[in-house]
């Protein structure tokens, strides 16, 4: 089982990746979403999906500059020209369901690759304007919201859903939460987040994605064409720590100028998740130097798939409030576990 270490991180840092010749595909006449890709590790992901020759390569990002900046840039270094942004804020579920609709619309009805890597980090409470956590809603609820809106162009070709998580998720060794009826409500309450619970908030949000990949994998029917995967970059010179500030955020960046990966290289990391392996040896897998590896013990514990199933019913249950269409494609194109 997966426990933390300094040891096996730094063993995983130092790992060689493979180059991304050996990862590449032929994507001519599919379709790419990647959230996030306006910077850092979803712009280099984005950057290598473009020198495959995709019909369209959709960077879902919340800052226009940054965006235009990113799609010309792409465009400049790779030579694709099917490189568009579209608005996408995922701290608002309204820009989320937009977002779906702009797709239902002008997405051409099919979707190959949905790589869901934005996300926040920060140690202070922020409530978005939808009553959350601001980090509980990026990382977990809005990506959630996302790609099940999105089933039914991913259903209709076979096609790939990536959640870009971390290894930070194997301190989670337990989820006090749980102990609460609504582990998402105990979650949200500004009252329990004091400054050491959103110390550890980003990396139960990652185990959060991992959680929601094995139960919507549990969900899809065997003879789905849907493949769901979490994978883990590594460290890597990103911006998502931004918003840290002080002592931590000053130690931080030590430990990222000594020992983390390129950008790029870890961005090979969440391309490999999206392109490489069957169907049967890629779906609800963890990967992590572009190898399956082992959830953390919480995750493969007894408790797990109760805290599991658990975080899927609450989850539904407050996305089907945003949007009718979440129960309509929960009974046409998943199943009971």
């Amino acid at each position: 089982m997966g426990r933390y270490s300094l040891l096996a991180f730094f063993k995983d840092q130092f790992t060689s990746l493979p180059d991304i010749e050996s990862i590449a595909k032929d994507l001519t006449g599919k379709t790419v979403i990647i959230t996030g890709a306006n910077s850092g590790l979803g712009l280099e992901a984005a950057r290598h999906f473009a020198t495959m020759n995709p019909a369209r390569l959709i960077l879902g990002c919340r800052s226009l500059k940054s965006a235009e900046e990113a799609v010309g840039d792409i465009q400049q270094t790779t030579g694709c020209q099917n490189v568009e942004y579209w608005p996408l804020d995922l701290s608002s579920f309204r820009s989320v369901s937009d977002f779906s609709d702009c797709f239902e619309r002008e997405g051409g009805g099919k979707l190959d690759i949905l790589v869901q890597n934005a996300g926040i980090v920060r140690r202070e409470y922020v409530q978005t304007n939808d009553g959350y956590e601001s980090i509980l809603q990026t990382n977990h609820l809005s990506s959630a919201f996302l790609t099940l809106l999105l089933l039914p162009s991913l259903s209709k070709v076979e096609s790939r859903i990536v959640f870009v998580t971390s290894e930070l998720h194997l301190v989670v060794e337990f989820l006090k939460e749980a102990e609460s009826p609504n582990m998402i409500e105990k979650l949200n309450d500004k009252d329990h987040c004091n400054p050491e619970v959103m110390r550890y908030r980003y990396c139960v949000t990652k185990a959060l994605n991992i959680f929601f990949v094995r139960a919507l994998a549990a969900r899809l029917p065997s003879y789905s064409n849907i493949t769901v995967n979490a994978v883990t970059p590594g460290l890597c010179h990103s911006k998502i720590t931004r918003d840290l500030k002080g002592i931590g955020a000053a130690i931080y960046e030590v430990f990222v100028y000594l020992f983390a990966r390129s950008t790029e290289a870890g961005s090979r990391t969440i391309v490999h998740a999206a392109l490489s392996g069957s169907q049967e040896n890629m779906q609800a897998k963890y990967l992590n130097t572009c190898r399956v590896a082992e959830e953390s013990d919480f995750i493969l514990s007894v408790e797990g798939p109760k805290v599991q199933d658990r975080l899927w019913n609450e989850t539904i249950d407050i996305l089907a409030k945003q949007d009718k269409r979440v129960r309509n494609i929960m009974t046409q194109i998943l199943r009971e576990a």
